[in-house]
């Protein structure tokens, strides 16, 4: 039997093949999965999204909204001022204005609020009498409304008050801007220090006490509008900038401008190429008056502060001070003074004194700044008590003083001293200290004996004037006794009266002070000729309110300190005795006066005697009684009596008293101003050809009023 192929039997299932295009896709499930879990996936990352943005980042993206939509702008506060300690202003910040003008977006308005009807206000006249009324030049005010020009800016500043006609015309904007107004004296910038374009300090006081003067920012919300520009919102929320607090200096600005003055014309007199004066109060540590010069010009930075030297024999009352309190000397134990030369142990040259004798008293080593006297005695003491008697009294260390650029000078170990360095330390050498050191190392002397910490700052108030800082005494350390700071006190004062600073003293009050003359070296050489010259002076001897320190560099001819500087201390006293606001007790002083008869003028030239004749005449005519007033006949109710006027019979009764002023002819300056003083009158120096008064002798005048006394320009050069 024949079989054939076997063949699979009939089916109706559908068959599929690859290749029939007519025939339907076959599905997979496993693809099917991934797109619905894409699907899925897609979805609940956009439902994060939206759970982040709407939830979690809700707070972010307000804010960036808001910055969008809002303009959050810093507000800068006003910069606290500064004053003097009479509260005259120095230093202070203004708001002021910078104008500027698109003439081509000028046009006429309406005036806010104006009712229907009323005119338009003519832009262009406004502005042209407006610009007018700030003084703006006619050129410039052609220019500025002047179609052709897209933008004029005006070049000066002004206050808000001026431009306050112009609000809200079209074509003007306004620009706020802060200037930092500085009107202090040329020598008071460098202790104030200044600030840049943005307000931030450099240097002095501006930067030392920045966190206090810089107050704090405020801000402003301005809504974004693409047609006006920026809009206040009353819906948002403005925080107002707080002015920086106010400090009071404790410079006395006239005292000031009087050290100022008198520095430059000693450095005229004595050709000096520059020089230095602190004024102190040795009661509190009050710094009154700061000046520097360089080359002719006010210093840059406070010299007086900043910059130390080697002083000279300034130094000596202050190892004689420390071997009195130990008793290690005595005021009239005599020295061997050699006759003006010794070598003494580690010198390799003999030491040398201008006043040669062969002893003297310790007392008079002082007086007449004996070299020989003072070393022999620092010998007395060891290395390291010499060094701690000058750094008890304030020297190689800082003072305190708020002043970022002060120098804290030097004053070396006792380990690194040489064989001479103790005599050297003794006479001023070898040391380098600052005029502020000295000042404060001499009120030591003149307060009694407690070293201070200096003071710039009298105090610090809040936006609001509550006081925050005050100034108070601050004792450092107690440096010698009482009885030894007066005994140094009248070695000083005869150093004056009869010593090596004569040209210090004052005919009406005792002057106590130092003198030292020393020379001046550089890169480690001292140079043949060059010197610094140093008065270092108490006023008055007997309670001192002032503590002076003047320094001349290089003086040209004389060149010893109680000469050079010493004048120039002397002609601060007499400006400030004849100031009224120079810091000055005048109940005190009057206390310690010096009684002085006054001279029977006696002319001695021909010209004094014709000066004399005219101010005779003068006088005679203002004392005479007036010629008779051709007088309306009285009412009946009313008599008129005619008194004769004698002018010296006038009573004193209060501050409306009047008084004739007296004559000074024949006088000299001192006996003038004491004279002028003594009838109550108030004094004010100027040069003229002889000693003379405006007005002149006779006048009456009210007690207080000041009266200008001229002086010759040779007297006033003395």
């Amino acid at each position: 039997m024949m079989f054939g192929p076997i063949r699979p039997e009939a089916s109706n299932e559908p068959r599929f093949v690859a290749d029939d295009p007519s025939a339907p896709a076959t599905v997979s499930r496993a693809r099917s999965m991934i797109v619905h879990a894409g699907l899925v996936l897609f979805a609940v990352s956009i439902l994060a999204r939206a759970v982040q943005l709407q939830i979690v980042e809700h707070e972010t993206w307000l804010r960036v909204a808001d910055r969008q939509h809002v303009d959050q702008q810093t507000v800068k506060p006003l910069r606290g001022a500064i004053t003097d300690a009479t509260g005259t202003v120095l230093v202070e910040s203004r708001e002021q204005v910078k104008l500027s003008i698109a003439p081509r977006e000028i046009r006429d308005v309406r005036r806010k609020n104006a009712k229907r009807g009323d005119p338009l206000v003519r832009t262009r006249a406004v502005l042209r009498s407006g610009l007018r009324a700030l003084s703006v030049p006619e050129a410039q005010i052609r220019k500025a409304l002047d179609t052709n020009q897209k933008w004029v800016s005006l070049p000066k500043l002004y206050l808000p008050s001026d431009i306050e006609r112009f609000a809200g015309l079209p074509g003007v904007h306004v620009e706020r801007v802060r200037r930092r107004i500085n009107s202090a004296s040329d020598n008071l910038r460098g202790v104030l220090g200044a600030v840049d374009a943005e307000d931030v300090p450099v240097g002095g006081i501006e930067l030392e006490l920045d966190p206090l003067l810089r107050g704090q920012e405020g801000s402003r919300a301005l809504v974004k509008d693409p047609k006006a520009g920026y809009v206040e919102s009353p819906e948002l929320s403005s925080v107002d900038a707080l002015p920086g607090h106010s400090v009071t200096l404790t410079v006395n600005q006239a005292l000031q401008e009087i050290a100022e003055n008198e520095l430059k014309m000693a450095l005229v007199r004595t050709g000096g190429t520059g020089g230095d004066v602190v004024i102190l109060d040795p009661r509190d540590g009050a710094i009154l008056a700061l000046a520097g010069v360089r080359d002719g010009k006010p210093a840059s930075t406070s010299t007086p502060m900043a910059l130390a030297y080697e002083p000279g024999s300034v130094m000596k009352p202050f190892l004689v001070s420390r071997l009195l309190d130990m008793g290690k000397a005595t005021p009239n134990e005599i020295i061997n003074t050699e006759n003006g030369s010794a070598m003494l142990p580690g010198r390799k040259r003999p030491l040398t004194d201008e006043h040669k004798a062969a002893q003297m008293p310790v007392r008079d080593v002082i007086r007449f700044s004996s070299n020989i006297g003072t070393a022999k005695l620092a010998l007395r003491l060891t290395p390291r008590e010499e060094f701690e008697a000058m750094r008890d009294f304030g020297f190689g260390s800082l003072t305190g003083v708020p002043y970022p650029a002060e120098s804290k000078g030097s004053l070396p170990l006792p380990a690194r001293w040489s064989g001479s360095t103790q005599t050297a330390v003794s006479i001023g050498y070898e040391v380098l200290a600052t005029p502020l050191q000295i000042a404060l190392a001499y009120a030591a002397i003149a307060n009694g004996g407690d070293l201070l910490q200096p003071a710039l700052v009298k105090d610090v108030r809040d936006a609001q004037g509550a006081t925050v800082y005050r100034h108070e005494r601050r004792v450092v350390r107690r440096v010698l006794t009482a009885e030894t700071a007066k005994e140094m006190r009248g070695m000083l004062a005869s150093v004056v009266d009869s010593g090596t600073g004569t040209s210090a003293e004052l005919a009406t009050y005792d002057v106590a002070g130092k003198s030292g003359t020393a020379r001046r070296s550089e890169n480690g050489r001292y140079l043949e000729g060059k010197y610094n010259a140093t008065f270092a002076g108490m006023f008055p001897a007997q309670a001192p309110q002032y503590v002076l320190v003047a320094r001349i560099i290089d003086p040209k001819g004389t060149y010893y300190g109680g000469i050079v500087s010493g004048s120039l201390v002397n002609g601060i006293l007499q400006a400030a005795l004849a100031t009224r606001n120079s810091a000055l007790d005048r109940n005190a002083l009057a206390e310690v006066a010096k009684a002085m008869p006054v001279p029977v003028a006696k002319p001695k030239s021909e010209k004094a005697l014709a000066l004399a004749a005219r101010d005779s005449a003068r006088r005679d005519s203002l004392l005479a009684p007036p010629p008779p007033k051709a007088e309306p006949a009285p009412a009946a109710a009313r008599v008129v009596v005619a008194l004769p006027f004698k002018a010296q019979k006038m009573a004193p009764s209060n501050d409306r008293e009047v008084r004739a002023v007296p004559s000074v002819f024949g006088l000299d300056v001192r006996q003038a101003t004491r004279t002028l003083y003594a009838a109550g009158f108030q004094v004010s120096i100027a040069r003229g050809s002889d000693v003379r008064t405006r007005p002149a002798a006779g006048t009456m005048l009210r007690v207080g009023s000041t009266v200008q006394l001229e002086m010759p320009r040779m007297e006033s050069a003395k």
